[in-house]
């Protein structure tokens, strides 16, 4: 369970981040006004990272349980 999630704007490469020691989720601004399966699927690809620090097998097996996980990886 992440300790916060939060927008932010100083976020210009990255859709979001999370930090492992204090649990916080944070994710651009720039996902505001996408559809909401890709905003999901960015907040499962970090909340996932609290479980799973790298992009192992492991942590993709989370990620990808998420049902439109591909549908929105070929967002654009």
């Amino acid at each position: 369970m992440p300790s916060s999630v939060r927008w932010v704007t100083n976020m210009d490469k990255r859709w979001g981040s999370c930090s492992s020691t204090d649990r916080s989720i944070r994710l651009s601004h720039r996902l505001q006004g996408m559809p909401p399966y890709v905003v999901d699927y960015v907040l499962i690809h970090e909340l996932a990272h609290l479980i799973e620090p790298n992009h192992s097998s492991a942590f993709w097996k989370l990620v990808e349980a998420y049902p439109h996980s591909e549908k929105a990886k070929g967002f654009s």
